[in-house]
């Protein structure tokens, strides 16, 4: 469902993607009218249905949506539901505004395919956790035209239930697996007996998404058996700075061990080093020094080492900084990755913006260095890179869980535009860099 912002936001990628455009780049994420916000989306969902009442008044939009809200027992208040077609607030991309968003969804009778637009493309999270009992009823009711009120009645059926034995769960990807299933059911009774067979399934998720979070870091961090290595070559390399005696070639041979053994991002300060007339190397400082600057008093195999060479801060995006909502809220920073890479909180978190985030950002480094490195893709043409990457990041979150990279998600559009860069890393780490300072 392309619109004006679709098609604005998609060209602005590359007016903006150049690297003497980040200032300008900031400029435009920061304008309210870049991106399409809460209150125009809901107006716009209005009248995609056939609402033919005054768009501008918004006491008379809240009130034509109140009836329907209230025909189905909805929990939204009228005030709150004013704020929203006011603009002066928006729902909060978090787990307890989602049934909020599914009651406007069920009260506007909209399609499945209507509800996946309102939710990624206006309300900008994901739609339909299929590992959920109630998301997986919610997701079999828009396929199949069923009412909230009977949805919920399901639910209610379905957690009273008592737990049965359940199926074993041999599927890679339990979450798609369920999905196909639910597809496939022509009844109610279908449905039922399939959530109420599986109930202990789904008292966890988000299990493709840790694999695929661990995965990535594991391939940019060096690993833990590492660090007695990593230290060997920081005292190795201030004795050469200090001029202290010292055996270069064996030096050099252990510093061409390392490189083969480390991670993504040691192999990239190594590759700085080497070649200080590239992208973000150093040509002030002799090898040793570029290197050490960016690894002394450093764990090479932490969260802050990962983020600070991702973002050029550990911190995440301060608070104080005037930038959409949607890009500050959950963007990564080390609470949000250390919550991630614990199975016991990632099994059940809901922070699925903050999930498909770090996603995003990790799978964005695992590719560009790999490209600038030279691991798998030589002699490729950068306008083709660019299409490799977006295929393969949507691949990824599509396997997930996630919708694709969508231009007129502001945090998308800043991922998308650096890859449209001829220097999609230092393009990137400018932006952030960029981002951060603005106020």
């Amino acid at each position: 469902m392309k619109n004006n912002y679709t098609i604005h936001n998609q060209d602005s990628i590359l007016e903006y993607s150049f690297i003497d455009a980040t200032e300008e780049g900031v400029d435009y994420i920061k304008n309210p009218e870049s991106f399409c916000s809460f209150d125009k989306g809901l107006i716009a969902l209005l009248k995609k249905k056939g609402y033919s009442g005054d768009l501008c008044n918004v006491a008379e939009m809240t009130e034509y949506l109140m009836k329907k809200l209230e025909k189905i027992g909805s929990s939204i208040k009228k005030q709150t539901l004013f704020s929203w077609f006011s603009g002066k607030n928006r729902p909060k991309v978090e787990a307890g505004s989602r049934p909020k968003i599914y009651e406007i969804c069920f009260a506007m009778e909209l399609t499945y395919k209507e509800t996946c637009w309102f939710f990624g493309h206006i309300y900008y999270d994901r739609a339909f956790n299929y590992h959920t009992i109630d998301e997986a009823v919610f997701y079999y009711a828009f396929l199949n035209g069923i009412s909230y009120p009977e949805a919920q009645r399901m639910i209610c059926e379905i957690e009273a239930a008592p737990s049965v034995a359940t199926e074993n769960n041999i599927e890679p990807n339990y979450t798609l697996f369920v999905q196909q299933r639910i597809l496939e059911f022509r009844s109610e009774g279908e449905l039922k007996e399939f959530l109420i067979a599986n109930k202990e399934n789904f008292k966890t998720w988000n299990i493709s998404a840790s694999k695929k979070i661990h995965e990535l870091v594991s391939l940019l961090l060096d690993p833990p058996e590492m660090k007695e290595r990593i230290d060997n070559l920081k005292r190795a390399l201030t004795q050469k700075i200090e001029k202290k005696d010292i055996d270069e070639l064996k030096l050099q041979r252990e510093g061409e061990k390392i490189y083969r053994d480390c991670g993504l991002l040691m192999k990239e300060i190594f590759y700085d080093a080497k070649y200080p007339d590239k992208e973000y190397g150093n040509a002030r400082m002799v090898p040793e020094e570029s290197v050490m600057e960016f690894i002394r008093n450093r764990n090479t195999n932490s969260n802050s080492f990962l983020l600070e060479r991702l973002l050029t801060t550990s911190c995440g995006i301060r608070k104080d900084v005037e930038i959409p909502y949607i890009v500050r809220n959950n963007f990564p920073s080390k609470k949000v990755i250390s919550d991630l890479l614990s199975e016991e909180k990632i099994s059940t978190s809901k922070s699925y913006d903050g999930i498909r985030k770090m996603i995003i950002l990790l799978d964005f480094y695992r590719f560009w260095l790999s490209v600038k490195l030279k691991i798998g893709y030589t002699d490729i043409p950068k306008e083709e890179l660019t299409e490799i990457y977006r295929d393969e990041a949507n691949h990824c979150l599509y396997e997930c869980g996630y919708e694709e990279l969508y231009p007129g998600n502001p945090y998308d559009w800043i991922f998308l535009s650096s890859a449209y860069s001829e220097a999609p890393l230092v393009y990137l780490r400018s932006y952030i860099t960029e981002l951060d300072d603005v106020l």
